[in-house]
């Protein structure tokens, strides 16, 4: 079992201004921390509260979600808000969920969009056997413990353009299952991920039950991220299980460097 990871904060406080310095993970599990910290800034009367992400490793949907909350409360608060030195894996979040226009940045302009790809029709892998599976308690560390065993299967990989997508895609596929289920019982799924070949899929079976539970609101849509990067995603329900999957096609997303 993976073990928990707290988001490291640095709080460099100056007449008002404060940036906090994200250190590591934002994601389902640490998303709170920064939450609390915002929150007890706002309370103390801040004027000012700058996220300087240049240390952040990760972030998805949950993290997302919460930079959004904290620019709402410090808008109510009469509080500036903002975002320096966010990095690319930030960046492609930020773009594919259309949130740029909602976010004020410090520092360098964002480079070239992304241009969304046309998924090519191929043929599913899933009646091969995976090349991975195990099986994955599902509370708040679940996304950042699939998304290591993702990257730690993809480390020898040429592509880090890939590997970035897969990590990025498996936390958005374990994320929304994690928000259904904790707040009620605990579950396990089954994290299956097959390489071979030209294509990588990435697949977590379920108990039904969990996909018939409410998922709790907030915008914008995060499946935005799957129909972006992803080239195949569906979720398919069965009689006692349903199964949540994506598959991505290697050479859309090789870079120059790993083609060479």
């Amino acid at each position: 079992m993976t073990p928990p990871i707290r988001l490291g904060l640095e709080d460099d406080a100056r007449d008002g201004c404060h940036t906090l310095s994200l250190v590591g993970e934002l994601d389902a599990a640490t998303a709170p921390t920064l939450q609390a910290a915002v929150e007890e800034l706002c309370r103390a009367g801040a004027r000012e509260v700058v996220l300087d992400l240049h240390e952040l490793s990760f972030i998805d949907s949950s993290g997302l979600r919460v930079i959004l909350a904290s620019r709402q409360l410090c808008e109510r608060e009469g509080c500036d808000f903002s975002l320096s030195r966010a990095q690319p894996q930030a960046q492609r979040l930020f773009e594919l969920t259309d949130v740029l226009g909602r976010l004020s940045f410090r520092g360098r302009a964002f480079g070239n969009r992304i241009t969304r790809r046309q998924g090519a029709t191929r043929k599913s892998i899933a009646r091969l056997r995976p090349d991975f599976e195990v099986l994955l308690d599902l509370n708040l560390d679940a996304p950042r413990a699939a998304r290591n065993y993702v990257r730690d299967l993809l480390r020898g990989d040429r592509s880090p353009e890939l590997r970035e997508a897969v990590m990025l895609l498996t936390s958005e596929l374990v994320t929304p299952i994690v928000r259904r289920g904790t707040s009620v019982f605990l579950e396990a799924g089954e994290l299956r991920v097959w390489l071979r070949g030209a294509t990588v899929r990435v697949e977590l079976k379920v108990p039904r039950e969990l996909m018939l539970l409410p998922v709790d609101g907030g915008v914008p849509s995060f499946d935005l991220v799957l129909d972006e990067l992803a080239d195949r995603w569906s979720i398919d329900n069965g009689r006692d299980a349903a199964c949540v999957w994506f598959e991505i096609d290697r050479h859309e997303l090789e870079s120059p460097r790993s083609r060479a």
